[in-house]
């Protein structure tokens, strides 16, 4: 690649996923990584050391912590998303709108309704948006599932994906006042106000419907991607879940049933541990443990 074809992009959310991020993007050739963003000043301080891990010799990103100041500078070609999930198709068409093209890591977004939104916005200002379900870029599954039309297998009716995640106890968590180096409002962001905690920040918010989408959104994504890869299949007519709330109590409330139907995200917490089957199938089909999802095509 030429000077003329180097791509500047920032990155928004370095705590866990996206300093990860920062590595692989700053081993491409002719990528210039020009802003870490994160309203947690440790995080930015954590994605600036990966940055300068790659190449102390290059250029050193700028550490913000709005990452809308890099959507307003003209020399950000793309946005690097590993924020929080409820900030990915919020930040996703920003960027669009800016004219700036998106990587997004799973999921793609909080619900249904957003998703239909980010390809909208991408297809509004021609710009190019890829989520980071990456079984698609494999080599090897790439290469398996593109047998299955070819019957090496037979007739592929029905596909399940299995998570079994022993998670500990994240405890009840305690509202707490917000910490000096957390802009707790900029990370809340498009989500609906609610007191800092301190089991939330950074991992634990997964498990909250404010912000998360419980495991099936966390790793089940990944499984369930494949399963309709596998079946040449795309948006399910019907999804049904099942599944206990294993707490006497419970600090963060499902959707509503009407939401529900609205979303194509189905997630379930239950406290300390999180097993789950994910079954999609062409014809009627059930799926049973304690928290099951099955959709019908």
């Amino acid at each position: 690649m030429s000077a003329n074809d180097e791509v500047t992009i920032a990155v928004m959310g370095t705590n866990g996923r996206g300093s990860g991020l920062i590595d692989d993007f700053g081993q491409v050739p002719g990528v210039r990584i020009a802003y870490i963003c994160d309203p947690d000043t440790r995080a930015v301080d954590k994605g600036l050391k990966a940055a300068a891990k790659v190449d102390g010799n290059a250029p050193q990103p700028e550490g913000i912590s709005d990452f809308r100041r890099a959507l307003d500078d003209p020399a950000v070609d793309a946005l690097v998303i590993a924020a929080a999930d409820h900030w990915h198709a919020p930040a996703t068409i920003l960027a669009c709108d800016a004219g700036k093209h998106v990587y997004v890591e799973k999921p793609a977004s909080h619900n249904g309704q957003e998703g239909e939104w980010m390809i909208a916005a991408a297809r509004k200002h021609d710009r190019h948006v890829q989520v980071g379900t990456q079984r698609r870029s494999s080599a090897t599954i790439r290469e398996q599932l593109g047998r299955l039309p070819e019957g090496v297998i037979g007739e592929v009716r029905m596909a399940r994906g299995w998570i079994n995640s022993n998670r500990p106890s994240i405890g009840h968590g305690q509202e707490v006042p917000v910490p000096d180096y957390l802009d707790y409002e900029l990370w809340q962001g498009p989500a609906a106000r609610q007191a800092y905690r301190d089991n939330l920040i950074h991992y634990h918010w997964h498990w909250f419907w404010n912000w998360g989408t419980g495991e099936l959104g966390n790793n089940g994504i990944h499984a369930l991607d494949v399963c309709r890869w596998g079946l040449g299949v795309t948006v399910p007519q019907r999804v049904t879940c099942g599944g206990a709330n294993c707490s006497s109590t419970m600090t963060s409330k499902p959707p509503t049933r009407k939401s529900l139907r609205s979303t194509l995200a189905t997630n379930s917490s239950t406290g300390s541990t999180a097993p789950g089957t994910a079954a999609v199938s062409k014809t009627r089909r059930s799926a049973s443990s304690s928290t099951a999802t099955a959709a019908r095509y």
